[in-house]
């Protein structure tokens, strides 16, 4: 091999080792207030949903004319994925969505049952 390729081929893995990959949106902030709708057992849902704190520990409540105050233990945000993890109750709730903009899409779960949830950002 010419020495020329040698002493350049390290320089072009360096360089090679110095691109990356196009960046994705940063991590959803999940802090404000929220307006949602759920189905449960097929009757619409609908309440607010606010969410305070810091990343890794973030807290808050739901409400809804439905049910007291339901108290919001966790809520872990994995870049446009959140986990929110509260005191249903049923026992332990947990509502999984994606965040688009000020949209958020997916779904609960509570003692077997589950069902759509949706929300949007209002602050």
């Amino acid at each position: 091999m010419p020495r020329h390729r040698l002493t350049t081929l390290p320089i072009a893995l360096l360089l090679a080792g110095c691109a990356s990959a196009p960046q994705g949106p940063p991590p959803f902030d999940p802090t404000g207030t929220y307006e949602y709708n759920a189905s449960v057992e097929g009757m619409a849902i609908s309440g607010t949903m606010a969410i305070d704190g810091v990343d890794g520990a973030y807290g808050g409540q739901l409400l809804s004319d439905m049910a007291p105050p339901i108290p919001i233990n966790s809520v872990l945000v994995d870049g446009q994925v959140v986990t929110i993890e509260a005191s249903g109750p049923q026992g332990p709730l947990t509502i999984q969505v994606t965040a688009s903009g000020s949209s958020l899409e997916g779904t609960w779960t509570m003692a077997g049952m589950s069902g759509p949830f949706s929300g949007t950002k209002t602050n």
